[in-house]
């Protein structure tokens, strides 16, 4: 039996809705199979064409949310470990992979971390860095100071951050600054976020989209070796955390619609007119 695209979406669905509630059961490809009324390889095929990703993937990223998700609540990192399936704390770590704040930090809403900011006006309203001593965190566009170190602290709702603007963060404030006025942002970043191996990947090629050009969620799903991924490139571009340093802004709609953004899709248009300007103005004085 051939799965209809609509009958893949239905399977996937039910698999992930299993998944995702016991994730730390021992699921096994033809137990995924029988719930999902199909072969292994249709379900294979069917995830690959839904997530982008195959079913082991998914749980693997499952028990990485119920992991984080977790440690969230009064337990230690040992229960979470177990409670989220994992065997061994080494296979939790590897598995989890966060650059820079460790899982305990990151649960504890960025306990223990120490955050400093900077803000600064730009031609999009007013830009806040963020940074810990390892590099930059966090990025985001806003009207009001008050209303950016509200959402920092939302973002990192126990981290211990500065009480007043920090004068130390103006590399970074500069870069921020660089990408709103469509000018060169520089080569090398410290930074400091998590995200997934498939995260990076999307983040990393939103970084080599050049200044005044854009690219759809598909393009950029082929560039990362994973054509069928639409809807998780989208996901990525949705939660990355450095706006305009990680420039998602660049990616619009398969027909060049400005899709939803994070700031507004006012402060997207703005970016990319204000690009688009820069770079005709560059080979028109050539």
């Amino acid at each position: 039996m051939m799965l209809t695209p609509e009958t893949r979406e239905e399977v996937v669905g039910r698999v992930c809705a299993a998944v995702t509630k016991r994730p730390s059961a021992a699921w096994t490809s033809a137990r995924l199979a029988t719930m999902a009324g199909a072969s292994p390889v249709q379900l294979q095929r069917a995830f690959r064409a839904v997530l982008g990703m195959s079913p082991r993937d998914f749980i693997t990223a499952s028990k990485r949310r119920r992991f984080l998700d977790t440690l969230r609540t009064p337990v230690t990192v040992t229960d979470a470990i177990y409670e989220s399936g994992y065997g061994s704390s080494s296979r939790a770590y590897d598995a989890i992979r966060l650059p820079g704040m460790t899982p305990a930090t990151y649960g504890r809403g960025g306990k223990g971390a120490r955050i400093q900011w900077a803000v600064a006006s730009s031609p999009i309203g007013r830009i806040m860095v963020a940074a810990t001593a390892r590099g930059l965190c966090f990025v985001q566009v806003g009207q009001s100071d008050r209303e950016l170190v509200t959402l920092l602290k939302r973002e990192f709702p126990l981290a211990d951050v500065s009480q007043s603007a920090s004068a130390s963060l103006d590399m970074l404030t500069d870069a921020a600054r660089a990408v709103a006025e469509a000018k060169p942002l520089p080569a090398m970043l410290p930074v400091d976020i998590r995200g997934t191996a498939f995260q990076w990947r999307v983040w990393r090629a939103l970084t080599r989209i050049p200044r005044g050009s854009t690219r759809s969620y598909s393009e950029v799903a082929r560039t990362i070796g994973t054509p069928a991924a639409i809807r998780a490139v989208a996901r990525a571009c949705a939660t990355n955390p450095l706006s305009l340093v990680v420039p998602c802004h660049r990616v619009v709609g398969r027909d060049g619609s400005l899709k939803g953004y994070r700031w507004g899709t006012e402060v997207k248009k703005a970016l990319l007119e204000k690009e688009a300007e820069t770079v005709k103005k560059r080979q028109a004085g050539r």
